[in-house]
């Protein structure tokens, strides 16, 4: 009760159980989309540098969210949820951010559209996960979309280069 979960510690779990899911789940190994897409896995926690990349625009997005007085009105499980819908579905090529920026804040017709494989699949995610529906996002994929405008910095952290013989795998 002292240290209530943030939403750095709900994003953190999120993408753990994120990339468990996508690694083990008969239905996600078996999605159209990623049988797709080959081997290629979308995560935030494998140790390399695609993956990190994910993982720091997530949690940039996250922690330009903390500081929107707006973001204490929305539940922070959710909030965190339609941060990763967003993240993951600009990765899957499914949208992109200009569509994010442009049409999410005012239209559901991107969450609501049952053609999208992404959403069969982040959809199956949150039920699987975390016992919620995909169409209980949309208020909170509305306002996550507005920092999607941000210029966030994507390059590796100094010490990184520094120590280039310490740096993740690139793949």
């Amino acid at each position: 009760m002292l240290t209530p979960p943030t939403l750095n510690t709900w994003a953190n779990w999120y993408m753990c159980q994120w990339d468990l899911y996508i690694e083990s789940a008969p239905s996600a190994l078996e999605h159209p989309l990623l049988i797709q897409r080959g081997k290629t896995l979308i995560q935030f926690k494998k140790p390399e540098e695609k993956a990190y990349a994910r993982f720091r625009e997530f949690m940039q997005l996250i922690d330009t969210a903390i500081l929107d007085v707006e973001t204490l009105q929305y539940n922070s499980r959710t909030l965190v949820a339609a941060f990763m819908y967003l993240v993951l579905g600009k990765h899957f090529g499914q949208f992109s951010v200009h569509q994010i920026v442009e049409q999410f804040p005012y239209s559901s017709q991107y969450l609501l559209n049952p053609t999208y494989a992404f959403n069969d699949l982040f959809g199956e995610f949150l039920l699987f996960s975390f016992g919620f529906q995909l169409v209980d996002l949309l208020p909170s994929i509305q306002y996550a979309s507005r920092f999607f405008s941000l210029p966030l910095n994507y390059d590796l952290p100094n010490a990184a280069k520094v120590f280039k013989e310490n740096v993740l795998e690139v793949s």
